[in-house]
């Protein structure tokens, strides 16, 4: 009987704490939950920046004077095969598609190559792509605090071991900046000019709504 009385305490005992455990477990999860959900803005990216570089034309050029409009940002430079090639017409093909919505829309393209990409030669690699293009170069230490305000990432790669002759290891990213010049989405340079286009006039139809 004592034991029959004592193995009752205990699951009496064990069920008490296992109640408390849960009660104690979910308060502090709704806590965490409203912690986080209090945050609105934490974690977001800060990405982006003013920078003044030089244009195509051998003209300065500050991207305060885009503010009132969407940009689309490209870092990259003018000897790389095929992923800046590719990048760049993606985004001449959404312009295209943009049509009215142009005017509202400033692409840019900034050289990590500033060594080989001079005025000179970005006002050629310009043929290639849209003529609204504003390609941007300048000297070293002028570019690079550009990339660390992008998070951009850029290296010299030398597969011949020669200094002449050399590839660029980068990030690939399309940045959309916003009216004020604020990060607002990226995409992989893979992106169709279709999906380009309708990301861009889904935006501006948004602020037609808000008017």
């Amino acid at each position: 009987m004592q034991k029959r009385r004592l193995f009752q305490w205990g699951c009496l005992s064990l069920s008490v704490g296992l109640a408390c455990f849960w009660l104690i477990y979910h308060q502090l999860a709704d806590q965490a939950v409203v912690t986080v959900q209090d945050r609105s803005g934490y974690g977001a990216p800060q990405i982006g920046g003013d920078f003044a570089l030089v244009d195509q034309h051998g003209m300065r050029r500050s991207t305060s004077e885009f503010h009132g409009k969407y940009r689309l940002i490209y870092f990259g430079y003018s000897f790389c095969p095929d992923i800046c090639p590719l990048g760049l017409q993606n985004m001449s093909g959404a312009l295209k598609i943009l049509g009215r919505d142009l005017d509202d829309v400033v692409p840019i393209f900034v050289t990590i190559d500033p060594q080989r990409d001079t005025v000179e030669s970005l006002k050629i690699y310009a043929t290639n792509f849209h003529p609204k293009f504003i390609m941007l170069t300048g000297a070293p230490q002028e570019i690079t605090p550009v990339l660390k305000s992008y998070k951009v990432y850029a290296a010299k790669a030398k597969p011949d071991g020669t200094m002449a002759d050399y590839l660029m290891d980068h990030s690939t990213l399309i940045y959309l900046m916003d009216r004020e010049g604020q990060f607002m989405k990226s995409f992989p340079h893979t992106t169709p000019p279709e999906d380009l286009a309708k990301a861009v006039t889904a935006i501006l139809g948004r602020e037609q709504k808000h008017r």
